[in-house]
């Protein structure tokens, strides 16, 4: 009887994370960690996304006996790149938002009903609009964490009149999670919390596992530099394989397992492994597109960035805004980081721009963070 009275005290949440790359699902996972780990009593969270449904699953298999379920349901339509570029397809981007809007009620509707079903007690949503409204409909606490929304994400790519919807949905969350970036209107009609960069930190066992595995640091001169790059899962450039970088031996690059690269000196992280950021910390400086989640990772193991610049997202404008005077990078050309050689000078060239402290402590973030939720759970 008193474990099925504890039962029935048990919140429920349901926290969805978006199908568009994997850096939303790398921050859900470190905050999913934490809050299991420090929630003053047990509660039910389901984690709800399509696309990166393996990789936070995997991530999260340890945590699997606390009271986690996994639900397989798409939630956000998310960008489209050109073929063999970093920039915006906009015509498909025009026919693919359309059909996604022609299905957006149902889809609301789809997850209102879930929520009543399932008797949850609070939704979670990065950044997905449609849970949002569910939750509204369905009378469910709702809270946005983000350091943008797909409302602003699109301005500058689609006609503000077909952005209405979006703008609606997001008016109806309770309350919001501004992270570092974020340059939004004031969502949140019952209040806000702002938090910096966070991450999952890198495990020092592991690292400097991967450290001996590799070589770093070892029969090198001083000119050796460990190069990682992430350029993101969505970019298939077919001159990738034909950048002047790969062919210079003074450096190990560090590259995922989709990138089209190869060479002695290049070192390809294994398709199966979830915890890159153990990678990451191997590195002399990082070469990514503005994403958070990377950014995020090289500010706390405080690692120089070289970013792909690309003018039509507004999500990397306002990320990059973050940075400038408060952590060490560089903004480059697509063209020009294919032709461009990375040696010591380039590297120090970045880290001699004078700089604050980008460098909020994760740990303290995401605690945070969890603070707020846990008045909720």
């Amino acid at each position: 009887m008193q474990m099925q009275m504890e039962m029935e005290k048990q919140s429920t949440i349901c926290y969805y994370i978006s199908d568009y790359g994997y850096g939303h699902a790398a921050r859900g996972i470190a905050l999913i960690r934490r809050l299991l780990e420090t929630s003053p009593r047990p509660f039910r969270f389901i984690v709800c996304c399509s696309r990166p449904l393996s990789f936070v699953r995997e991530s999260l298999r340890a945590a699997a006996q606390k009271g986690l379920e996994f639900r397989d349901a798409a939630t956000d339509l998310g960008y489209f790149v050109q073929e063999n570029s970093m920039e915006p397809d906009l015509d498909r981007l025009q026919v693919e938002y359309r059909s996604y809007m022609s299905v957006f009620p149902d889809l609301i509707a789809r997850e209102r009903d879930y929520l009543l079903q399932n008797k949850v007690d609070m939704v979670l949503s990065d950044i997905s609009p449609v849970p949002i409204k569910a939750a509204s409909q369905a009378g469910i606490t709702s809270i946005g964490m983000s350091n943008f929304t797909w409302y602003t994400a699109y301005e500058k790519m689609l006609d503000s009149g077909l952005l209405a919807p979006l703008y609606d949905a997001y008016l109806h969350m309770d309350y919001f999670i501004s992270l570092a970036g974020s340059e939004e209107p004031p969502w949140g009609r019952r209040g806000y919390v702002k938090a910096g960069f966070f991450c999952r930190a890198p495990e020092k066992r592991e690292w400097s596992r991967l450290q001996s595995l590799h070589g770093k640091g070892k029969g090198k001169d001083d000119g050796a530099l460990t190069v990682f790059v992430a350029l993101g899962m969505d970019i298939h450039a077919r001159d990738m394989k034909d950048m002047a970088m790969w062919k210079d031996e003074d450096c190990t690059f560090i590259v995922s397992s989709h990138m089209d690269a190869s060479g002695p000196n290049v070192v390809r992280i294994p398709p199966s492994y979830t915890e890159s950021q153990n990678y990451l910390a191997l590195a002399d400086i990082v070469i990514t597109k503005p994403g958070w989640g990377v950014i995020s990772e090289a500010v706390h193991c405080n690692k120089p960035l070289l970013m792909v610049k690309r003018d039509l997202f507004m999500e990397d404008l306002h990320t990059t805004n973050a940075l400038t005077g408060r952590h060490p990078y560089r903004m480059i050309g697509w063209d020009e980081l294919k032709g461009s050689a990375i040696t010591r000078q380039f590297v120090d060239a970045i880290y001699a721009a004078p700089t604050g402290d980008a460098a909020s402590d994760s740990d303290e973030q995401l605690q945070r963070i969890c603070a707020f939720l846990h008045e909720w759970v």
